[in-house]
């Protein structure tokens, strides 16, 4: 089995030779290709329910019987178009798999926002404009100088204690 990867051969491969995957306007090949499209969108369940796609396989090991292999998913729906992404968010269902995990009491993984880069842009643009606004903005007079010369004063260092003689076992140190 060391040739295995060499002859491997799957129906992807096969849609890949058909040229499938460059027909699709989804994927970066096609030649139809025109970025990220909004819809559809994928949603959540409200309360984060899962459904069982594989049953878990019970194994016997030292310490009892285990469950094991056991494959679950979030339960989810897609929205075609704005008025469906409405209804579902109106009825609670999530834009995210990790807030339906946390509407479920599960420890959520680490996320990114899906509105990563708006809100970004949003706040590059806010800060832009409060930029310009400084910018703009009348800067505050310069105070006078009322003829008083400002000395820095000099400090001596302050010397440090002479280290007190402490009694050892072997004498004074």
């Amino acid at each position: 089995m060391a040739n295995a990867r060499k002859t491997r051969f799957t129906i992807f491969d096969v849609m890949e030779a058909q040229g499938v995957f460059d027909d699709n306007p989804a994927n970066a090949s096609s030649a139809d290709y025109k970025g990220p499209q909004p819809y559809p969108k994928m949603f959540y369940h409200p309360e984060g329910k899962e459904r069982i796609i594989q049953r878990a396989e019970i194994i016997a090991t030292p310490l009892g019987p285990e469950r094991v292999g056991e494959l679950k998913q979030i339960i989810s729906r897609v929205a075609a178009d704005a008025d469906e992404e409405a209804v579902l968010r109106q009825l609670g269902w999530h834009d995210h798999p990790a807030k339906a995990m946390v509407a479920a009491g599960k420890e959520a993984p680490p996320t990114v926002s899906l509105n990563r880069e708006a809100e970004l842009e949003e706040q590059i643009r806010k800060l832009t404009a409060e930029l310009a606004e400084a910018k703009v903005a009348q800067k505050p007079p310069r105070p006078e100088d009322d003829g008083v010369e400002l000395k820095l004063e000099e400090k001596k260092p302050t010397p440090l204690p002479s280290p007190t003689p402490t009694r050892t076992g072997l004498g004074i140190r």
